[in-house]
């Protein structure tokens, strides 16, 4: 007797979760061996070459260096999971704090971008559907060619002269903060959005050229399909058909490719974020590397892994929410 639905579901769920978790230790493991094992001393790598032998052996000490290699990595993965992840070498302040403070800029970029690269993109697509054939769809083919041939820094450099330097509208770079203290302080939010928009435009484009050319052709695929043409002989209006019966099937591939897109902005918003100046989890892994700070780039690392890993498991959840032939496919 088949199991129901739901069981079959979450059971599908359940499996997701532990592929998850194998993954995550996996990757634990490759980041501590890659920076652990280092040709020459840790400690003398992240004190430099001028560095005393006293001031190497007692940071030798401080990491705990004396240990094995497979209790530091154990000590490292409690401290994972307790958030006691160390002080940074450089900073001098917990790379808990460190992190946490930087992904208060870096998330709301990333969700900032993502939001409007989906939104040119189901303007672009859909307006591109529509008008198949004519001068319409070219324009829209052609604009989405170019979003993809220029790069994203150079992008935030013609924003950066257009919108900040010429026009005055929006700050060219640095970020204020979510609040400010004071009297008279609240929450800053629009301060704060703005020193976002120019950097999340930046990001967007590409990614927004990207999303409009495969929802166009996912729209085309989908309104040659026997439905969509009945749809059409009951009277309803092309612009119903498009939107209540062509779009939510079209947006099964571009689900996927938002997805992925979520994580190359999470982990490669750096370039960006060193043009704007803007204080996120891009900058810190820039100045880590810089400042040989191993701690505090260890732990930014495996951060990111963990947010590109989630965004995936949760983008396979909503595929098998939207599309009902994944449903059919759960394990009996």
């Amino acid at each position: 007797m088949p199991a129901p639905a739901s069981w079959r579901l979450l059971a599908r769920v359940l499996l997701r979760l532990f592929g998850l978790a194998a993954s995550l230790l996996a990757a634990s493991a490759l980041i501590f061996a890659a920076l652990e094992l280092l040709p020459g001393n840790v400690a003398q790598l992240m004190l430099g070459t001028e560095a005393s032998p006293e001031a190497v052996a007692a940071l030798a000490e401080q990491l705990g260096l004396q240990r094995p290699l497979w209790q530091r990595y154990l000590q490292w993965l409690q401290g994972l999971l307790s958030a006691e992840l160390g002080d940074s070498y450089a900073y001098g302040a917990p790379v808990a704090q460190l992190i946490a403070e930087r992904l208060s800029v870096s998330l709301p970029l990333t969700a900032l971008a993502l939001l409007l690269a989906l939104a040119l993109a189901l303007a672009c697509g859909c307006y591109a559907a529509a008008r198949q054939g004519r001068a319409g769809e070219r324009w829209v083919l052609l604009l989405s060619q170019l979003g993809l041939a220029l790069p994203g820094f150079w992008l935030g450099i013609l924003l950066m002269l257009l919108f900040a330097l010429k026009l005055q509208w929006l700050p060219a770079g640095g970020f204020p903060g979510w609040g400010s203290e004071g009297a008279d302080s609240g929450f800053a939010f629009w301060p704060a959005l703005q020193a976002l928009l120019l950097p999340a435009v930046a990001l967007a484009l590409v990614q927004a050229a990207q999303l409009t050319r495969l929802l166009r052709a996912a729209l085309l695929e989908v309104l040659g399909e026997d439905y969509i043409r009945s749809a059409r002989a009951k009277g309803l209006s092309p612009r119903v058909v498009l939107m209540r019966h062509a779009l939510r099937n079209a947006l099964i591939p571009v689900l996927t490719l938002l997805g992925l897109q979520a994580a190359q902005l999470v982990a490669g918003a750096v370039v960006i974020e060193q043009l704007f100046q803007l204080p996120g989890l891009g900058q810190l892994i820039f100045q880590a590397i810089a400042n040989r700070d191993l701690i505090v780039l260890r732990n930014a690392l495996m951060l990111l892994v963990a947010l590109v890993l989630l965004i995936n498991f949760i983008v396979d959840a909503l595929q098998t929410l939207i599309d009902p032939r994944l449903r059919r496919e759960l394990p009996r």
